[in-house]
């Protein structure tokens, strides 16, 4: 069976993402995927400790990598549509100019999946002034996430956080690592870049953000993680890697 790997940021299917590019649409069993890029983005040398500068321009040809923040939208068999992240939003995020270049519009989504509660993960959950942008949507994140995040203790980050869940109230869903989140759609263990870091897993899918930033650098090397080297996390594509090898027969392409 072959797996593929949808990255919310950096690449989609092993093509990289890293120059402004239109929707592109894949049929993955039950699921129509849409890969939508909210904005653009170019990394320095100094935010991937513990490699040689010498490898780092050799990979990339310059000073800096390019990389790209993605969201997928999922048309599922029944017509429920659901959003995997929100972008930035904002003037630098695109993700609801480029939905509506492919006819869906914010009132028509019906699920919100987040992988992490980032600002370029849920910025485009929120309106100009505050207000919730999906008007009908349920959203869901692993209840480590929300427990991390309502503390009180994440610094000024929190304060969007605790915008989105105010705004979205009722609608806002938690998981557990290993539940079915909806119908085809498991939620697997990513801890480390934040404390409920989440990938989300189909059939034939698995769905990441910020696993990985940077393909040129993390292709070859999956190791390499653009956060300190003391803080535990799943360098790169390690976890996908990890879970690719329990099953030879799947593939990441």
């Amino acid at each position: 069976m072959v797996k593929w790997l949808l990255c919310g940021a950096a690449m989609i299917s092993g093509i990289v993402i890293a120059a402004e590019t239109e929707n592109r649409s894949f049929q993955f069993g039950n699921f129509e995927v849409i890969a939508v890029q909210d904005a653009l983005s170019a990394m320095r040398f100094e935010l991937f400790p513990g490699m040689p500068e010498e490898e780092f321009l050799r990979l990339t040809g310059g000073g800096r990598v390019p990389s790209s923040v993605n969201v997928f939208l999922l048309k599922r068999g029944d017509g429920k549509i659901i959003l995997v992240d929100a972008g930035n939003g904002g003037k630098r995020g695109g993700m609801i100019r480029k939905l509506e270049q492919s006819g869906v519009f914010p009132e028509s989504v019906d699920f919100i999946l987040l992988t992490h509660m980032h600002g370029d993960h849920i910025g485009g959950l929120l309106g100009k002034h505050g207000e919730a942008v999906f008007s009908r949507a349920l959203v869901y994140v692993s209840m480590p996430e929300w427990e991390f995040w309502q503390n009180g203790t994440a610094g000024p980050q929190g304060k969007q956080v605790r915008k989105v869940l105010h705004a979205y109230g009722s609608r806002v869903r938690t998981f557990r690592f290993g539940e079915e989140v909806l119908p085809g759609i498991k939620a697997l263990d990513a801890s480390g870049h934040t404390p409920g870091h989440t990938v989300f897993e189909t059939d034939s899918l698995l769905i990441v953000g910020d696993l990985l930033h940077a393909a040129a650098l993390q292709i070859p090397r999956p190791a390499v993680s653009r956060n300190r080297p003391d803080r535990k996390e799943c360098g790169g594509i390690c976890l996908s890697a990890r879970k690719m090898r329990k099953d030879k027969k799947d593939t990441v392409q």
